[in-house]
């Protein structure tokens, strides 16, 4: 199974271009069997799941359990459950941290930026 967390949907701006984009990066990948790994139900991830029957994982923030580390340790699980990420550029800091860790533990990482 190849778990693919996806970050910042928003950023994408249109389903569109977020289905591009993840069908540009995972068509390979759709043989093996893929889970979507998030952060939040954003609509675009919803849709996509659906479109192509792609089971989905949500990772929240458990600030009860946490305190003001929750978003570290949210990013820490996501990261260690995760073969790949995408990150779309949504000016996020947490978006920003989530690329940062994948690509420091060695998780091929995907930067997908916004044209203007």
């Amino acid at each position: 199974m190849f778990n693919v967390a996806i970050i910042g949907s928003q950023g994408a701006g249109s389903y569109e271009t977020f289905k591009k984009k993840c069908v540009f990066f995972l068509h390979k990948k759709v043989q093996e069997g893929i889970t979507i790994l998030a952060t939040e139900e954003h609509d675009y991830i919803k849709q996509f799941a659906s479109e192509f029957r792609i089971n989905v994982q949500y990772f929240y923030t458990d600030w009860r359990a946490y305190g003001r580390n929750a978003l570290k340790e949210r990013n820490k699980q996501l990261i260690s459950n995760s073969s790949a990420v995408i990150c779309f550029n949504d000016g996020l800091k947490d978006t920003e941290m989530i690329k940062n860790l994948a690509e420091k533990t060695g998780i091929p990482t995907r930067f997908v930026k916004n044209k203007r």
